[in-house]
């Protein structure tokens, strides 16, 4: 009888531990469909198993609490993967929603599935930035995850949208958006490769600091007062990447905000694209100690190889008070033919 009972009472464990793993599966199980947009209804499968699996994978790392992503089952290629990875060693994220329906979107390269709600989980008290966001997918034309990344908002997607007349310059400002996404994730992730393939080999970067000085009173010509001046320095793309490299192994972890996104196309060169953006940067070092600034970033693309395209400028303005934005445009650099 003692036997019978040990039996019965091994089952019972069974079972409970069967249905607590079956609800927690449930729990993290995800779903994405295409509205739109994708006609291929082959790949449409494909791809709408491949981030439900993706979501799915997500959402059950952070429950688990794991440090590490298992992605043997999605489809995902090796930049995606580790980009991915470098993220999750920052901050774990989950999605919000049990199922996710999106329109597919067509760029130069492939596809991309934007506005999927997803909640940051910071690992700890450190984080500052916003706990609401949105995963953008971008998978290529056999199906294949080619980028995970967190979006801007809403409203510099929109904004950045607007003014495009014909169908090539729509899919151009797509495109842009695409890669300003992806310029400000590698930061995040501390991808200071992407960033070194990203940047021209001659490209030019300049950075601003506000010095302040006294002098006489506009008003007056007599009494004294602090006025504000923005001093340049300038550095090649192979002292910037060094800096930058050296950054990320000191810094436990980053966080950049993109707004006021500002599209402007150069007057003769139809392949030069200006973006104006603001920029709020903040991070920790392993140090313990913190930093943080808020200013203007102009970047100057050139878009002569849609596929690869390369940032020529990088400039940062610190932000002053009752200044909006910088006086960069795409028509204050000398780009040789």
């Amino acid at each position: 009888m003692c036997t019978y009972k040990i039996i019965c009472m091994k089952k019972f464990i069974l079972i409970l531990c069967a249905v607590f793993t079956f609800s927690q599966f449930s729990l993290a199980q995800v779903t994405f469909k295409f509205s739109e947009g994708i006609y291929n209804q082959t790949l449409k499968v494909q791809v709408e198993r491949n981030v439900s699996a993706l979501l799915t994978e997500i959402n059950k790392a952070e429950q688990g609490g794991r440090g590490i992503l298992d992605l043997s089952s999605v489809r995902i290629d090796k930049n995606a993967c580790n980009g991915l990875a470098s993220l999750w060693k920052n901050i774990h994220f989950c999605c919000e929603w049990k199922h996710n329906v999106q329109p597919c979107i067509q760029d130069f390269t492939g596809y991309e599935i934007r506005q999927i709600p997803v909640v940051m989980k910071p690992l700890d008290n450190t984080y500052k930035g916003e706990l609401h966001k949105e995963l953008t997918i971008s998978f290529n034309k056999q199906g294949v995850i080619t980028g995970v990344r967190t979006a801007i908002d809403n409203n510099s997607y929109l904004s950045i949208l607007r003014g495009g007349k014909a169908n090539l310059d729509m899919r151009m400002r797509r495109e842009i958006l695409k890669f300003v996404e992806d310029f400000r994730s590698y930061y995040v992730e501390k991808n200071v490769t992407a960033l070194d393939q990203i940047f021209s080999d001659d490209a030019l970067i300049i950075t601003g600091r506000v010095i302040q000085t006294m002098g006489k009173s506009q008003t007056d010509g007599i009494s004294q007062q602090t006025k504000e001046k923005v001093i340049f320095s300038k550095q090649s793309k192979l002292q910037y990447i060094s800096h930058l490299k050296t950054l990320f192994k000191s810094t436990e972890y980053i966080n950049v905000d993109f707004s006021e996104i500002e599209l402007m196309r150069h007057g003769s060169n139809p392949n030069i694209y200006g973006v104006r953006l603001r920029q709020k940067w903040a991070s920790q070092r392993y140090s313990g100690s913190q930093y943080s600034d808020d200013g203007y970033v102009f970047l100057l693309w050139d878009f002569s190889d849609q596929m690869e395209p390369k940032v020529l400028v990088r400039t940062w303005t610190p932000k002053q008070s009752g200044k909006k934005g910088d006086d960069f445009a795409p028509e204050d650099f000398f780009i040789p033919r």
